[in-house]
């Protein structure tokens, strides 16, 4: 199980296989060409950078994969926050999942 950032430092969530889930085990994302996220839908979400880093390439916004039916897994325990990074040029945060009140 690897965990993931946004750029802010917020708590993503974290990779099992190819599956990306948010923090509450809700299924996210699907990685694809090894570091791109891609979601239900088949949109480009973003990639991997910095190795625990998720973040938005804007080339990429229009980029598409297979859809897939999302699934939940179950997690260990949250992670805390991480310190934000400069967003570079080209790029946006990761799409933060909502997460429940």
């Amino acid at each position: 199980m690897e965990w993931f950032w946004g750029w802010s430092g917020k708590c993503i969530g974290y990779r099992i296989e190819d599956a990306l889930f948010t923090c509450e085990g809700k299924q996210l994302g699907q990685f694809a060409e090894g570091d791109e996220v891609y979601g239900s839908n088949g949109d480009y979400l973003g990639e991997v950078r910095n190795g625990d880093r998720l973040i938005t390439n804007l080339s990429k916004v229009t980029w598409k994969r297979n859809v897939f039916a999302p699934g939940f897994s179950k997690i260990s325990s949250e992670r805390t926050d991480a310190s934000a990074k400069q967003i570079p040029a080209g790029f946006q945060d990761f799409p933060f999942p909502s997460r429940p009140a």
